[in-house]
């Protein structure tokens, strides 16, 4: 009987947590009606391993009944999320992104991860800085968390596209700053 409930909970396990198909997104932003400069834009993984560093597909960790974790992944990877996110931002500041630019964004994705067990924690940390050939020009971070409870994968789904949005918003403030413009022009 033991053996059939342990079943049965690893069965829910993987029903709950493993069968899950999270996909990053963020709403789409509305471009600039005026165009200010065209930039590159190149987004790297900087995670730490125990955090999905080696894994861009890696967003956190579940925990089971136990509270043993479960590692969890999204559907697309956290680099091609966040670029597109951050080539969004840029295109709704005013920016073209464009390889051949003479100035490079670079968005180094430090923190992407969630962890807990009754309650979440998503926490993000990017480094956004622009290059003019050698010279680093701009440099800031941004730092985003968001909490919630976990019910079910519906709370989880719609906490991830709230904090891509949250994470959005403050991209798009980054690139529209007085101190980002003047330094990239």
């Amino acid at each position: 009987m033991a053996r059939i409930v342990s079943l049965l909970i690893i069965g829910l396990v993987f029903v709950t947590v493993g069968c899950a198909k999270l996909t990053l997104k963020h709403k789409p932003l509305t471009p600039a009606s005026t165009t200010l400069g065209t930039v590159s834009l190149v987004v790297n993984n900087a995670r730490p391993e125990e955090h999905g560093g080696g894994n861009d597909m890696q967003v956190g960790r579940m925990r089971n009944l136990y509270g043993m974790p479960i590692r969890f992944e999204a559907q697309n990877s956290v680099v091609d999320a966040i670029r597109a996110l951050a080539a969004d931002a840029l295109s709704s500041a005013g920016y073209q992104v464009s390889q051949d630019a003479p100035v490079q964004v670079v968005v180094d994705i430090t923190t992407f991860f969630m962890d807990g067990y009754m309650g979440y924690k998503i926490e993000a940390v990017l480094g956004v800085k622009a290059n003019k050939g050698e010279s680093a020009v701009f440099q800031k971070e941004i730092a985003k968390a968001h909490g919630f409870g976990h019910m079910s994968n519906k709370d989880l789904y719609e906490a991830y596209d709230v904090f891509m949005d949250m994470i959005a918003a403050e991209a798009v403030a980054t690139f529209t700053s007085p101190e980002f413009q003047s330094a990239v022009q």
